[in-house]
């Protein structure tokens, strides 16, 4: 993209840094595995894939684990793949900013658990055989 679309994208923000746009990748796959779409969440992992540049063992390892994601959402494994996204995510998101307060875990981030959370209670109505 050329700096000046960027410029027109971001109105008065300065250009974005790579890390971000990467972070804000990550959170566009994620969601589309969260919503259960299919070609949403291909698109999405192949454009993490299409980012890399295969030169070194590591950047082969991610492209290994995009093909992983790849694979589970074709399964319809959405959950895994979203976990698996989440974590890259949230690693990619404590080397831009290590001061910020990142989720380590694979479940879902606090202030999404908070909202989901319930008590199950078991109804006694009902008997048992």
């Amino acid at each position: 993209m050329s700096p000046i679309i960027q410029q027109t994208i971001d109105g008065d923000r300065p250009l974005i840094e790579p890390l971000t746009r990467l972070v804000r990748a990550y959170d566009r796959a994620i969601h589309a595995c969260e919503a259960f779409d299919h070609a949403a969440s291909r698109e999405a992992i192949g454009v993490l894939r299409c980012a890399l540049e295969l030169d070194s063992s590591a950047s082969r390892s991610f492209d290994a684990l995009y093909a992983w994601c790849e694979e589970a959402v074709d399964c319809r494994d959405f959950v895994g793949a979203a976990q698996c996204l989440r974590t890259l995510r949230n690693a990619w998101r404590a080397a831009t900013n290590p001061s910020a307060d990142v989720p380590t875990s694979l479940e879902t981030p606090p202030d999404r658990w908070s909202e989901t959370r319930s008590v199950i209670v078991p109804r006694t109505d009902i008997p048992v055989s």
